[in-house]
């Protein structure tokens, strides 16, 4: 019997012309850069980073419109907030809420503020090296010292060791319906049009967008008094700090709601899209939020990065045991910055999930040029650091440090130079020595 052979040939074409995403295990050949990427399926809720799909002024357009750029002078724009209360603890069997301890750990507002406090109340989020997972209200319990408030976990649900949980005192319903109450949006009657506003599974009309397991969110206005009132103080909702995006306006009382919670999360940073369109936000619940509000302004333009890049000779791998390697970043070297601050701070992440960082890096201060690669590493008390560069002529105005704050790794920056802020692109590969 002959043998026959038939040849299987993958999707291959421009990157800009792959599917997006690529179907569950489909394989896709991007022929102008030689990358190789397979799909991994939708993963909304799976995935912290945001991919928008190219179109003319894409990085431009998207930049307006999660920095409120033009759309504030038009009263369309968006409104980033936190909410009171919310704990970050150290994990155990048996954890005790801090926060307010006369009242149960509960903020002012809350109605279960004299007692009453069940399960379902609380929303308690797990974060293990970053990544969450929302426990169920069945996997603990509460109970009560006085006025004091502990969270019970038995078995396989006591939170590991090196993870941190984050409690958040209000339910997504609770937070929406206060976001409601401040732009005055229709409570009850479906067949008021600003009842649309506030249901979530309206694309077209929501204009709420809650991430409960970092207690942040922002919120879309597209009228004068729907701004005023969202922006107006009530003591008695959840709504802690609003304000627009510091790209608007640096002086914001609640610029962005990255970095929200130091003890997980990179240090505070604006909501931005990179030259690849992509947009790297802390939580999943954020890169599925900000694609919906993305393709509610833009049509179907972005989602949830979905497709796994297979690795060539010439990559470095994303993940390996304890090790992870960042994209691209950027940041501004402020002038004159000769003191440490929390504009001085880069990076930071705890100890206990990396102790080494590797950074590859380049910078522009005025018209001259240095590229090198910084080491750091820490024993949890001292650190240590070295910066082997060239530069095109003296950059030495600027220099990079090392330092441990609360059991966190920081990577700073100093900038004497008086007149010039410097621009750094950077890349880090991190793991833990064990």
């Amino acid at each position: 019997m002959a043998t026959t052979y038939t040849r299987i040939k993958n999707r291959r074409g421009l990157k800009i012309d792959l599917p997006q995403p690529l179907a569950d295990g489909e394989i896709g050949l991007a022929t102008d850069t030689r990358e190789l990427y397979i799909g991994a399926g939708v993963q909304d809720l799976l995935n912290a980073d945001v991919q928008v799909t190219p179109f003319l002024d894409a990085q431009s357009t998207i930049t307006d419109d999660l920095g409120n750029l033009t759309s504030s002078s038009t009263n369309n724009g968006i409104l980033n907030f936190n909410i009171t209360g919310t704990e970050v603890l150290s994990p155990a069997a048996n954890v005790a809420l801090a926060y307010n301890t006369n009242n149960f750990g509960l903020p002012t507002g809350h109605p279960k503020l004299s007692g009453g406090l069940v399960e379902s109340d609380l929303v308690v989020t797990k974060y293990v090296n970053g990544i969450p997972t929302t426990y169920d209200a069945s996997q603990y319990t509460i109970s009560f010292n006085g006025t004091t408030t502990y969270i019970n976990f038995t078995g396989s649900n006591v939170p590991e060791v090196g993870s941190s949980l984050v409690v958040s005192k209000w339910t997504k319903a609770q937070i929406t319906d206060h976001i409601r109450e401040r732009a005055s949006w229709e409570a009850t009657d479906n067949l008021i049009a600003t009842y649309d506003k506030w249901q979530e599974s309206d694309l077209l009309n929501n204009q709420v967008f809650v991430d409960v397991t970092t207690g942040t969110g922002f919120v879309q206005f597209v009228t004068p008094s729907e701004k005023t009132g969202l922006e107006t103080a009530n003591a008695s909702d959840c709504i802690n700090l609003i304000g627009e995006p510091t790209a608007i306006d640096p002086s914001s009382a609640y610029g962005t709601f990255l970095g929200e919670n130091s003890a997980i999360h990179t240090s505070v940073r604006d909501v931005e899209i990179d030259s690849s369109l992509k947009i790297d936000l802390d939580t999943p619940q954020q890169a599925y939020n900000v694609s919906r509000f993305i393709n509610k302004k833009r049509g179907n333009v972005s989602r949830v990065a979905s497709n796994i890049e297979i690795f060539t000779e010439a990559s470095y791998p994303r993940y390996q045991t304890n090790q992870y390697v960042a994209s691209m970043q950027t940041k501004t070297l402020i002038k004159n910055k000769t003191a440490f601050d929390p504009d001085t701070l880069i990076i930071e992440y705890p100890v206990a999930e990396s102790n080494v960082y590797k950074i590859d890096y380049s910078l522009k201060l005025g018209s001259e040029l240095r590229t090198g690669t910084i080491h750091i590493t820490t024993d949890g008390t001292t650190t240590a650091i070295n910066d082997t560069h060239v530069e095109t002529a003296s950059t030495s105005a600027v220099t990079f440090h090392a330092s441990i704050d609360s059991a966190k790794l920081q990577f700073q920056y100093k900038n004497s130079n008086t007149t010039t802020d410097a621009n750094l692109s950077y890349k880090i590969e991190r793991w833990l020595q064990a």
